[in-house]
């Protein structure tokens, strides 16, 4: 919703495409640090390398943000309030999947549970 918010505020200043890369990076520096306080267990990792996968995994729900939006408005003339809402859920699935079993995964736990079924 924040993402979508700032959006909209910044198109008003400049191209579509320049507003979506604001709005997705500002938004998701939030999301980092309440991903790694709220949301998922501590990795075990430190936090540089926790930081270096969650920026690599940022960067393909960057590419796959800007291109849905991309798309959509300049191939399948769909108007950008709608385009940026779907680029939104591609990204949102992509980060979950990806912090979920890449940035936050908790090596120890998986050692453990492992270990204890065996």
């Amino acid at each position: 919703m924040i993402e979508y918010g700032l959006y909209f505020l910044f198109k008003v200043l400049m191209n579509y495409l320049i507003a979506n890369v604001l709005a997705f990076g500002l938004t998701n520096v939030v999301t980092f640090v309440l991903s790694r306080f709220y949301v998922f267990e501590p990795s075990g990792r430190r936090k540089r390398h926790e930081a270096a996968l969650f920026a690599i995994c940022l960067a393909g729900a960057f590419l796959l943000n800007q291109a849905v939006l991309w798309v959509l408005v300049e191939f399948a003339d769909v108007h950008d309030t709608i385009a940026k809402a779907a680029a939104i859920a591609v990204a949102v699935i992509w980060n979950f999947f990806t912090r979920k079993h890449v940035v936050f995964r908790n090596r120890e736990a998986e050692a453990e549970r492992s270990s204890s079924t065996n």
